[in-house]
């Protein structure tokens, strides 16, 4: 019996490192309210400035729904420059498995595994995500069938 208790003890403490931190959840999100929140489409097109490559609106609608999914952060108030860690806080206000969602999601929708090359520590600014997501986009739509 104190087995089954000390286990559910662990567990909660396990389930509490491995949630969200709501609190700094809360804060990121507050320091974004100052911007205009941005529609799919409008934010999008952030992303056309961004570099010479063209990007995929398909990839750029998915990570607009998917930002916000994983991070609870409103999508529509971060913009490209923004960093991961320093300004979003992401490891900490997402589940603590984001990146292996992300790989899944990625896959179901566009049929590309990118599991075994994604790497988040790689990755400074969500335009540096954008710009991973979409080379590897790119280069199965250039793989002939």
């Amino acid at each position: 019996m104190w087995q089954s208790v000390i286990n559910y003890v662990q567990s909660l403490r396990t389930y509490s490192d491995l949630s969200p931190d709501m609190a700094l959840r809360r804060r990121v999100n507050q320091q974004l309210r100052h911007r205009p929140r941005l529609s799919s489409a409008t934010w999008s097109s952030l992303f056309f400035e961004i570099g010479s490559e063209a990007i995929s609106p398909s990839l750029l609608s998915f990570i607009y729904t998917q930002l916000k999914t994983y991070s609870g952060l409103e999508t529509g108030r971060i913009r490209p420059s923004d960093r991961l860690i320093e300004d979003l806080r992401f490891p900490l206000v997402c589940w603590f498995d984001w990146s292996s969602q992300l790989c899944d999601d990625f896959y179901n929708t566009f049929q590309v595994d990118i599991s075994d090359e994604f790497d988040e520590s790689l990755l400074k600014t969500v335009s540096d995500l954008v710009c991973f997501l979409n080379r590897y986009l790119q280069s199965m739509d250039s793989v002939p069938s």
